[in-house]
């Protein structure tokens, strides 16, 4: 009986998915910078009304214990600096986001109601499990949204123990790097997302992103693709991801599955010396000829122990 009432909430969310459109919103702007020929990075308020809006519930940020504090019963502040002041030279006061609070240090996303996959650079011990939380929702509601750094308590889980991990060791022969952690307790009314287990994404297959670039609120990106799949742990993108972005899931455009964990990507930012500050990196060929460096992602079939945790529900 439990595996029929499965299949039957898979089915139903199956049939209602098809209602909804995998199409993205078209950005906002028209004046944006650009990192692989276009930012595509919006804010996930504007994901309403796509099947993007239900899988970018699922995908939660990273945080130190000590950047959050009780506000009252039922919510919790989290601390931090706006993204210019949190580099150095500050950035541009012109670039996007530059006003948004930056309080994360790394993306994940369910895979069960009390697991997440992150990238493995993100949590090289039990010391670090101890010592993070993951929040879901911390993100804009609306464009003048300014209590955003306020989350819901109810949405903040303690990591409880790493279940497989490896970390990339910056060699050539050993790229692989994922986490695979159990949360403290479950997670209700979100639903694990879909990841693939057998083989391996099309060469030039479209692509998407939902994580929290930098540390600020969720983003999703979208306009890129496979640049390159030969290699058996990972393939290469033109992702436009920044540094917090690692853990975050890569899914295929066209069907929503996650198909890996961003772990690695360019020079995030670039020194302005006419203007004093740091700008987005900005590539204008889309690596094109590839005389760039990509964004990595970790193939998701790749991490261990998923497929046995995963059988068990």
């Amino acid at each position: 009986m439990k595996h029929v009432l499965k299949s039957l909430v898979a089915l139903f969310f199956l049939i209602a998915i098809t209602r909804l459109s995998f199409s993205a919103p078209k950005n906002p702007s028209d004046d944006i910078k650009v990192v692989h020929g276009r930012d595509g990075r919006i804010d996930t308020f504007h994901l309403a009304g796509t099947v993007w809006e239900e899988l970018s519930r699922s995908v939660a940020m990273q945080i130190k214990n000590s950047d959050m504090i009780s506000n009252d019963e039922v919510s919790t502040k989290l601390l931090g600096l706006s993204l210019s002041k949190s580099l150095e030279p500050a950035l541009c006061a012109d670039e996007q986001f530059a006003t948004q609070i930056k309080v994360g240090s790394c993306s994940g996303f369910l895979v069960s109601d009390s697991h997440i996959v992150t990238a493995g650079h993100c949590l090289l011990s039990q010391a670090d499990c101890d010592n993070k939380s993951w929040v879901f929702d911390y993100e804009l509601k609306y464009a003048e949204d300014l209590d955003y750094t306020v989350v819901p308590s109810r949405n903040i889980f303690k990591c409880k123990k790493i279940i497989s991990q490896h970390a990339d060791s910056n060699t050539f022969t050993d790229r692989l790097d994922f986490a695979l952690i159990q949360l403290d307790h479950s997670v209700i009314n979100r639903r694990p997302l879909t990841v693939r287990l057998e083989g391996k994404i099309e060469n030039n297959a479209p692509l998407a992103v939902i994580g929290h670039p930098d540390g600020i609120p969720k983003k999703f990106a979208d306009g890129a693709k496979v640049m390159e799949n030969d290699d058996e742990v990972f393939f290469s993108t033109n992702l436009d991801t920044f540094h917090v972005n690692s853990g975050s899931p890569v899914f295929n455009f066209e069907t929503g599955v996650v198909e890996g964990i961003l772990v690695r990507g360019a020079l995030d930012y670039v020194f302005d010396a006419a203007s004093n500050c740091s700008r987005v990196n900005t590539i204008f060929n889309g690596c094109k000829d590839k005389s760039c460096a990509l964004e990595d992602v970790t193939r998701i079939s790749q991490v261990e122990k998923l497929k046995e945790i995963l059988s068990s529900y």
